[in-house]
């Protein structure tokens, strides 16, 4: 693998965690916090980010870092919800903030710190499917295969490798891709387990797959993409999340320069393959 891509893997690990914000008490943020812990010592690391980052948006509407459990009512909830709104976010996002608010709270009142009071009722924070979800078209999966990047960085050549590797490999996850060894390569067919259902998968290894693989084999590992090289959960949970956010910036930038009417990230990449399944053989692709 290049070495510039090593390089950048260094100083790209995202901070897991800083200054709480929550002072000391048995409020709702404080709860809160315990639960962000709880995860991490679980070593759910992805789940315990994002509740942090539900909280620091919590705490930025509060302008202070506690609220008593005795103040979270109906009302906070509802001016929240409608400050939410004003700062322009979609209604899922929203729906995102406001659901894990009411996972803790639902916790607290199960171990007696907070009453049973649902200050959440009436609010629907359901998630409304989207009806056309953003994917690329076959022709447009082949524009980028052949863009020009002779005069961008390495990281930018690799995160279109992914997306396309995502492609080619009908929509698989970055965390699958990521755990992919040679052992999985055999009698011509990648067979792996979904990291997240366990369900145990097989397709075709083409010469495309190849092609791109080769251009990040490493000596001493036998790892298709060896990206994740910390021995802790922890820290290959961070290494994890910078990669997958350098790999998202720039694909926006590849998406760009496609002049495309939305964001490109490896979201699109799942789509764009179930958008042509229906219509082409992974053979048109390659």
């Amino acid at each position: 693998m290049d070495n510039n891509i090593q390089n950048e893997l260094q100083t790209i690990a995202i901070p897991l965690s800083g200054p709480d914000g929550a002072g000391e008490g048995s409020g709702f943020i404080a709860y809160a916090n315990s639960r962000v812990e709880k995860l991490r010592d679980e070593g759910r690391y992805d789940a315990a980010n994002k509740l942090k980052m539900y909280l620091r948006r919590f705490i930025a509407y509060l302008g202070k870092n506690e609220v008593p459990f005795k103040d979270f009512d109906a009302l906070l909830m509802r001016n929240y919800h409608t400050w939410l709104k004003n700062q322009e976010l979609g209604r899922n996002t929203i729906s995102l903030y406001i659901r894990n608010l009411k996972r803790v709270y639902k916790l607290a009142v199960n171990d007696g710190l907070a009453a049973d009071s649902n200050p959440f009722e009436g609010m629907d924070v359901s998630y409304r499917v989207k009806k056309e979800r953003n994917g690329l078209t076959l022709d447009e999966v082949k524009r980028l295969r052949d863009l020009d990047l002779s005069g961008e960085s390495q990281m930018t050549i690799f995160a279109r490798d992914i997306f396309l590797f995502t492609v080619y490999t009908k929509g698989m996850r970055s965390d699958d891709i990521f755990r992919l060894t040679r052992n999985n390569i055999k009698d011509g067919q990648l067979t792996y387990c979904q990291h997240i259902t366990g369900k145990k998968i097989s397709i075709p290894w083409e010469p495309a797959l190849q092609e791109i693989t080769d251009r990040y084999k490493q000596e001493g590992t036998t790892r298709l993409f060896p990206i994740i090289t910390a021995k802790s959960p922890r820290e290959q949970w961070r290494q994890y999340d910078g990669i997958l956010h350098r790999i998202n910036y720039n694909l926006k930038k590849l998406g760009e320069m496609m002049e495309l009417s939305y964001p490109l990230n490896l979201t699109v990449a799942r789509h764009s393959w179930q958008n042509m399944v229906k219509e082409i053989r992974i053979s048109e692709l390659l």
